[in-house]
């Protein structure tokens, strides 16, 4: 049985796994290579085979096409991630395989099975994709305790670092593929989400493209050659990008060699230039910080301290703008390995609190003769388990999240205009497993026979904002009785819960039928699917 629990930082560039070891500390565990992150690269070496890490990653450059990275940014937007040996290949899919990769390369060094697992993901992820990193966990033969915000795990790591009294912290993460700016109110007892902002498809991949389109532009001035750089060549520079902008955090200026079409140009690239190219994207991570202030301070919160997170943050331009613009000095927290090393603190809270859910059921049993629900685990037994002294003791942290999207039902507003009604708003306070709100409606027309529920997901914080069909996340179908008259009540009730899976329940109110739908926006996989990926990946070894 298991000894331990564990944080998975799955990474849209580079992952990480850590524990709490013997001594209460919170400790990342090396990959085999011997490092303590994992480039989120999966390379499928041949049908039975696939690499995961700096090797796949040095294998793009060769084999491209069967090379898969920046996976994170297609998870719960997608059902297709790669197209392999006549198979498509889902992101979650892909995604198991990074997983197997830490947790088997984990469970070698410290000999120690790894199975109970917290794993993280972008403040501002929506339903379908915190669901899709959970079904990745579960392919990869993973009990995924929680899916939790890389932020929230940030601050944990800091608050169990650095005890304090109650701290309103903002959490700036620029991660290689993803950017989220997070508000929170930490102290010894308690952590509140107070708001968040982000964009998913903001990252240091952004900045090494704005490099690469500039050294291809100075390669074809100085050449002469306007013709198209092929995909390996490509992928070869982009490693080379990636090498200059870490060596530009300590030196002035650095050179790139462009080989194409048998041609080949040095081209040196200044920090100066680096920081002018890149001025746009930083702005954008600015504005997104701007407006998560702005939220905070309508909650009556003040900034007193900004915490870097992400590998991206180790540019320089990041903390100087930051610093320039709201004028205190931003704290560096171990950009690479702070959420891992959180989401594993919190493993420890998880377990702590499914001892107690199984303590009560089986005093529930013992007095109601078994007719208590089961403890909400998959695996009772690995729970009974005993972690190390200094876990046992370890106090737990009450986590207060919000709402990192709003969620709306399509309504018809004055009998014309089709509208999307927020029921739940972004940034909405969850205290508690979930919150629910109720909507109250009526039937459109005489004898109407059903009601379409359709759901939107989105960014938008308004009561009522226009339709948009690509938000939609799912529908449900409530039958009615017969011969209603129109303007029959309908009550309609969305349940978001603190991982953001949300359950839709609507009630005739006259004839009381109902139903209740979990809402399944493309890219979830069904059960049916995660249990046939789950064999596929079971077959199949990882380097």
């Amino acid at each position: 049985m298991a000894k331990f629990v564990f944080g998975i930082d799955l990474g849209t560039t580079y992952s990480c796994i850590a524990y709490v070891d013997e001594t209460g500390r919170a400790t990342v565990i090396d990959n085999s290579e011997g490092t303590n992150t994992t480039p989120s690269v999966v390379n499928f070496a041949s049908p039975t085979n696939v690499v995961v890490g700096q090797v796949a990653k040095d294998s793009k450059v060769m084999e491209p096409q069967q090379t898969v990275d920046f996976v994170k940014r297609l998870m719960g937007k997608s059902d297709f991630a790669v197209s392999y040996n006549g198979r498509d290949i889902s992101p979650q899919e892909v995604s198991s395989y990074i997983l197997r990769k830490l947790t088997e390369d984990a469970a070698k060094l410290i000999n120690e099975e790894v199975k109970d697992v917290v794993i993280t993901c972008p403040a501002y992820f929506g339903a379908a994709e915190r669901d899709a990193t959970k079904k990745a966990g579960d392919i990869a033969g993973l009990n995924v305790l929680e899916v939790i915000s890389e932020p929230v795990a940030a601050s944990i790591y800091y608050g169990y670092t650095k005890e304090q009294n109650k701290k309103n912290i903002l959490v700036y993460d620029l991660g290689g593929g993803t950017f989220d700016v997070t508000v929170m109110a930490i102290s010894s007892d308690v952590i509140e989400v107070i708001c968040c902002e982000g964009d998913h498809e903001l990252g240091g991949k952004d900045w090494d493209e704005t490099v690469m389109r500039y050294i291809i532009g100075e390669f074809n001035s100085k050449t002469g050659y306007n013709g198209d750089i092929d995909e390996s060549t490509q992928a070869d520079l982009r490693l080379k990008v990636e090498n200059a902008k870490i060596q530009l955090s300590g030196r002035e200026e650095t050179p790139i060699t462009l080989d194409a079409a048998g041609l080949r140009e040095r081209i040196p690239l200044s920090r100066v230039t680096f920081d002018e190219l890149s001025a746009a994207l930083l702005s954008k991570t600015i504005d997104l910080t701007d407006k998560a202030i702005e939220i905070a301070r309508t909650k009556g919160v003040e900034i007193d301290e900004i915490i870097l997170v992400g590998g991206s943050t180790k540019m320089p331009q990041v903390p100087k703008i930051l610093k320039e613009k709201y004028g205190r000095e931003p704290k560096i927290l171990e950009p690479n390995v702070a959420v891992a090393k959180g989401a594993a603190l919190y493993a420890v809270d998880v377990y702590i609190n499914k001892q107690k859910s199984i303590f009560t059921w089986e005093q529930n049993t013992k007095n109601t003769g078994g007719d208590a629900p089961p403890p909400p685990v998959e695996n009772v037994n690995a729970f009974k388990e005993t972690l190390a002294g200094a876990v046992r003791t370890q106090k737990t942290r009450k986590i207060i999240v919000t709402t990192t999207k709003s969620y709306a039902l399509e309504v018809l507003v004055g009998n014309k205009d089709e509208k999307c009604n927020n029921l739940i708003i972004k940034n909405t306070r969850i205290d508690g497993d979930d919150i629910s709100v109720t909507g109250h409606f009526g039937t459109q027309e005489a004898d109407q026979e059903t009601v379409e529920l359709v759901v939107y997901e989105s960014d938008d914080m308004n009561e009522y904002y226009d339709i948009d069909h690509d938000l939609i996340i799912g529908t449900a179908v409530l039958p009615l009785p017969a011969n209603l008259p129109a303007g029959s009540p309908i009550d309609v009730t969305f349940t978001l819960n603190k991982e953001g899976m949300l359950k839709v329940h609507g009630k005739d109110l006259t004839g009381n039928r109902e139903i209740t739908a979990e809402m399944r926006a493309k890219g979830i996989m069904t059960t049916e699917e995660v249990e046939e990926a789950k064999k596929r990946s079971s077959q199949i070894v990882v380097m």
